[in-house]
């Protein structure tokens, strides 16, 4: 287990740079979208959207890996990491984590400042149309959580499915990397929405949005509430895939790694 946390450590040192950046960078859009309000304003300013744009490191982040591991080859310290007293599943755990915690620490802070971008958009709107709409920030987390969990659950698994598939495949392996990303991605989005008709064993989350009115011209209804339904079963099945593509990157790595 230490020389585990001392390989996780060392991953996270080594990269410090590029976290610090993502971090920075993210602190720094959802800024500018929180400066975009201010008390004169009629309509929202398009830099608002500048909150969403942080999600989007999940398209990237997971890529880390392929690139963590490719460093190693190039720089053959690969010998030195296998030769550890560890198991090449461990090794490659420890990498896959450390992705994990840079994503988490980005969704955090994303989420924050999307929470408080959101709650100057429903101000701005009671303010000038008179319309009330309202979401909990638990519910606002919750559903975030959900989206982002499985989004970077599938892309994760890909990432590693190409790590050990690049030890496999000698010729043409971008090719073979590029093929297996799309193959993966087609079979989550073709089956997805048939495991969602399936029972939600798993339950449901709820989440409730009142929208209200006090301005006779307006043609909302007063009080009116729409319920946002998430299935669990979303989450889960994102979860499995991501897994199932992980689990066999981490296979091909502990076959076919040669120290």
């Amino acid at each position: 287990m230490n020389t585990w946390k001392t390989l996780y450590l060392k991953e996270m040192k080594e990269n410090r740079t590029l976290f610090i950046f993502l971090l920075a960078s993210t602190a720094c859009l959802e800024f500018v979208a929180l400066l975009s309000f201010d008390d004169g304003q009629v309509m929202p300013s398009p830099h608002f959207l500048w909150s969403f744009l942080p999600y989007g490191w999940f398209l990237i982040l997971p890529f880390f890996l392929i690139h963590s591991f490719a460093q190693e080859f190039k720089g053959q310290t690969h010998y030195l990491l296998l030769s550890l007293p560890i198991s090449r599943t461990q090794i490659f755990a420890a990498k896959a984590a450390v992705v994990v915690t840079i994503s988490s620490l980005l969704f955090i802070l994303s989420t924050a400042g999307l929470s408080t971008v959101f709650v100057e958009l429903q101000t701005l709107a009671e303010r000038v149309v008179d319309i009330q709409f309202s979401l909990s920030m638990v519910d606002l987390w919750v559903l975030t959580s959900m989206f982002y969990v499985s989004a970077m659950a599938v892309m994760l698994g890909i990432a590693s499915g190409i790590v050990g598939l690049k030890l496999v495949v000698r010729r043409f392996p971008g090719l073979a990397a590029t093929m297996f990303a799309i193959c993966v991605l087609y079979f989550y989005l073709s089956t997805l929405p048939d495991v969602l008709t399936l029972p939600a064993v798993f339950g449901t989350y709820e989440a409730s949005v009142l929208i209200d009115s006090t301005s006779p011209d307006m043609v909302l209804r007063m009080g009116h509430i729409e319920t946002i339904v998430a299935n669990y079963m979303f989450v889960v099945y994102s979860l499995v895939v991501g897994l199932a593509a992980m689990g066999l990157g981490m296979w091909l790595f502990e076959k076919r790694a040669e120290a």
